[in-house]
């Protein structure tokens, strides 16, 4: 069996967001990637920070993004950080249950545009939901019914179970997953992230399980030349 990629990422990263743009270049040429969701700063503020308080880190980063290659016909990333930097436990917690709902890649794509290009402030569950629910259970048009007698279109599903969950009903108002599932995810995620030993983000493993970490990851995604990767790693499993 051939073995995918693999990307650990967080939605707060400049070099994660470039790295989500190329795993999707990627995927339309017919190579999977294994998006993993982690966070790298889980003790930035459940308020999220002012982009003059960020850690310094964070603003290198987006200095090396920005010599990085963007697909043609993807936004590129802003010059600047967004103005509040977004705490990520509820954008990880919904992204996790996301893979039981089969959205998970469209959930990555909406979460990384709405915090890098759309400068949204996603640190608060209600926040995120209004994004699951923009994927799960998309707006009805009310322009044609306003003149007319129809009736507006209703989801008529009898679980009350999926259709909670369509409503953006995934994450605790805590940030916090509802299922023990993608608890479990979540945290398998993180040990194995750990485990690398590479704290810089995103960290891809290849199909012949090397490890390439920063802006070295994004780089092999886009199939530039790449550097010699750091050492050969056994590919850990999806939970």
């Amino acid at each position: 069996m051939k073995l995918k990629t693999i990307v650990y990422a967080d939605f707060n990263s400049p070099l994660c967001y470039l790295a989500g743009l190329w795993a999707d270049r990627r995927r339309a040429e017919g190579i999977e990637t294994d998006w993993r969701a982690v966070e790298h700063l889980p003790s930035l503020s459940h308020l999220g920070v002012p982009n003059a308080a960020a850690p310094p880190a964070l603003l290198h980063e987006l200095v090396e993004a920005a010599r990085l290659p963007v697909p043609e016909g993807r936004d590129r990333l802003p010059d600047a950080l967004p103005q509040i930097i977004s705490n990520t436990q509820a954008a990880t917690a919904a992204y996790a249950e996301a893979v039981t709902d089969g959205v998970h890649d469209e959930l990555r794509r909406h979460l990384l545009r709405a915090i890098w290009i759309e400068n949204r402030h996603l640190s608060s569950a209600y926040e995120v939901r209004r994004i699951i629910t923009d994927i799960t259970y998309p707006r009805v048009p009310i322009g044609p019914y306003s003149s007319s007698d129809l009736p507006l279109p209703v989801n008529r599903d009898p679980d009350l179970w999926r259709a909670v969950r369509r409503s953006g009903g995934t994450i605790a108002p805590d940030g916090g997953p509802l299922t023990t599932i993608a608890y479990r995810r979540i945290r398998t995620w993180r040990e194995q992230w750990r485990a690398l030993d590479r704290p810089d983000l995103p960290v891809l493993i290849d199909e012949r399980g090397a490890l390439h970490a920063g802006q070295d990851a994004v780089v092999w995604l886009a199939g530039q030349p790449a550097p010699t990767p750091v050492r050969p790693l056994p590919v850990p499993s999806l939970l």
